[in-house]
């Protein structure tokens, strides 16, 4: 079934990914650039709530019709599995290899300076089976590992799995109970971390059900955003506005918590896709970066793990580039501001292509695969045909 206004996709939404996709990205570039010091750019890891109002948002829409018995729950988590582990467990090989490497390295290189051991804090073996099993962020080892910010896909299906046993139990247009689950999520993330939204290690589960469940209100309340086209390109217009706005302007503290509601009413906005702005965003470049989106996530730790091992090779034999300290952490330092700040965003650059690739020989035939088995499975459990949309993340 097409979309209502005509797409297969919610385009405008994916394109929206993409960019947020870039920010994480850009954001944890170990790069000592002048932006590091800015009171806004802890900010960007807003992006990480965009991507989990989306996927409830869209998860309602492509399945909540579909959730009726449990045998549709189990294939709706199979099918959450497949989107979510094979891009995962793929690039933890990758850093897996790239530890194997640094091991068989320093072991015919003794009393070479090192950062940390190979397969040390952070990186030990029994780790590996807590990502595995999409558990590393539920009180196992503390600090993050491996690739770290595969925590969030982590808690997005286990959240995912609450999302189907909700609508299963209630149905897909419980508004008073969608609320509810926001409330109770914003309650909680008030008493674990009042200072702050970006609830991270341990407790990571708790941010993505309140805003997953606030995609799932606003999926039910989209209605009233469907704006005549001129309306709706002023409104699109002010949302672009607002949303960097909320990146360079919001404080830290509980008000934090309302950006998820700004970002849910702009996912609503333009999952109609009338205005000029959902227009530009479906061009080729933009729907590009929304395919490659996941995989950008995903891969652009293994990228930094790779040129900061290359930059420690460099720097035991140079002197440069050297690691400096902003706060807590260490940073990478080329010499000066704009040249890390370069790097910072050359090494993004450099991950797209590779996310290009990874998406065409990972993403896509691993889905199919599983798509391929859901089909013999409806064929003995027949609902309602899905509706093409936004691929969920």
């Amino acid at each position: 079934m097409r979309e209502r206004e005509g797409s297969e996709r919610f385009e405008a939404l994916d394109a929206g990914r993409g960019l947020c996709a870039l920010a994480v990205a850009f954001f944890h570039m170990p790069l000592a650039h002048p932006l590091q010091q800015e009171a806004w750019f802890p900010n960007l890891q807003l992006c990480v709530d965009v991507f989990f109002v989306l996927s409830g948002f869209v998860l309602l829409h492509a399945y909540g019709d579909r959730l009726a018995t449990g045998r549709q729950v189990l294939r709706f988590v199979l099918m959450r599995f497949g989107r979510l582990w094979p891009l995962h467990a793929v690039t933890l090989g990758v850093l897996i290899v790239i530890e194997a490497v640094r091991l068989v390295y320093l072991s015919h290189h003794a009393g070479t300076p090192i950062a940390t051991p190979p397969f040390g804090a952070a990186h030990r073996p029994v780790e590996i089976v807590t990502h595995l099993l999409f558990l590393q962020n539920f009180r196992t080892f503390g600090d993050y590992s491996w690739n770290f910010p595969s925590w969030s896909i982590a808690v997005e299906f286990w959240a995912s799995i609450v999302l189907a046993a909700t609508v299963l139990a209630v149905g897909p247009r419980a508004r008073l109970v969608f609320a509810g689950f926001v409330l109770l999520g914003a309650v909680a993330l008030w008493s674990l971390s009042p200072r702050t939204l970006f609830v991270i290690q341990n407790w990571g589960i708790v941010r993505c059900l309140f805003d997953m469940f606030l995609g799932c209100l606003a999926y039910t309340m989209r209605a009233p955003l469907r704006l005549p086209r001129p309306a709706a390109t002023a409104a699109e217009i002010l949302a672009v506005l607002a949303l960097p706005a909320l990146v360079l302007l919001l404080p830290q503290g509980p008000v934090g918590y309302g950006a998820s509601l700004v970002f849910a009413a702009a996912i609503a906005l333009f999952s109609h896709q009338r205005g000029a702005v959902s227009g530009l965003a479906r061009a080729r470049l933009p729907q590009c970066l929304g395919r490659w989106s996941f995989s950008i996530y995903l891969l652009h730790l293994p990228v930094i793990q790779v040129f900061t091992t290359a930059m420690h090779y460099v720097a035991q034999r140079t002197g440069l580039p050297h690691t400096v300290m902003l706060g807590h952490d260490p940073y990478l330092d080329v010499g000066t501001g704009a040249a890390n700040l370069a790097v910072a965003a050359a090494l993004v650059v450099v991950t797209v292509p590779l996310a290009a690739l990874t998406y065409r020989v990972i993403e896509r035939p691993s889905l199919a695969w599983f798509r391929r088995n859901d089909a013999r499975l409806a064929a003995i459990d027949p609902v309602p045909p899905s509706r093409a949309v936004l691929m969920p993340r």
